[in-house]
């Protein structure tokens, strides 16, 4: 018998609480580490990344890290990132929400229903063919 990792663990928790909360997740492992990232929302909502190490190369906004201690919040690369531990899954919970009420307040429901339930990115592309 195979043992689920604590990270993967922790993603299908989070998971279930977002899909209470009407959101779409998709779930992405990394081949070569620990780490786990939830695509929240087809891409509308800042994705989750859920590992047992910080790491500066991603660009997800929430980091969920294993026995993380230190700030709760950093700006690098022109974007904010949040960090949270295993022990802080309401108050990510509540920051997800809140990130979705403010893009919905931004752009508008609509749009942001387009983004959310669209299946391919091409079509949403306007571009014109050119002459070979």
């Amino acid at each position: 018998m195979f043992k689920i990792s604590k990270e993967k663990r922790m993603a299908n928790k989070i998971k279930e609480m977002l899909y209470r909360r009407g959101f779409k997740v998709e779930t992405k492992i990394s081949k070569n580490t620990k780490s786990v990232y939830l695509k929240i929302d087809n891409g509308a909502c800042p994705t989750i990344r859920i590992s047992d190490h910080k790491n500066n190369k991603t660009r997800s906004k929430f980091n969920v890290i294993k026995n993380y201690e230190g700030k709760r919040r950093e700006y690098c690369n022109g974007g904010t990132k949040m960090f949270y531990n295993f022990h802080m899954l309401a108050t990510l919970i509540a920051d997800v929400e809140c990130e979705r009420a403010n893009k919905i307040l931004k752009h508008g429901y609509s749009k942001y229903k387009a983004i959310r339930d669209r299946k391919e990115l091409s079509n949403y592309y306007i571009y014109n063919k050119q002459a070979a």
